[in-house]
């Protein structure tokens, strides 16, 4: 499935608010990092994940990548290229 780089913000920012939002549950002490909950939420989030980005670029990006910040390479059109936004991990994602 090809995304196009509104596509790609919109998961990057359900991701931040949903992290944000069990951030915020796990210091309230409404929610466990080791229970059944926040293992569905995460379990559910990286299997649309998986569906919409076979090749793990976006997890890639979300959590080795710290996103962008590390600035890790990726190979586009022989290339290496560093990913620090969306657009181009967009562009290595359709490579």
């Amino acid at each position: 499935m090809k995304l196009n780089e509104e596509q790609l913000e919109t998961i990057i920012i359900a991701y931040e608010n949903l992290d944000m939002a069990c951030t915020n549950a796990l210091r309230a002490g409404c929610l466990d990092m080791d229970g059944p909950l926040y293992d569905r939420i995460w379990r559910g989030f990286d299997g649309i994940l998986s569906i919409i980005d076979p090749h793990d670029w976006i997890s890639w990006y979300i959590h080795d990548n710290e996103m962008g910040k590390r600035g890790l390479t990726a190979e586009i059109f022989s290339k290496k290229h560093e990913v620090k936004n969306l657009k181009t991990l967009l562009e290595a994602m359709n490579a």
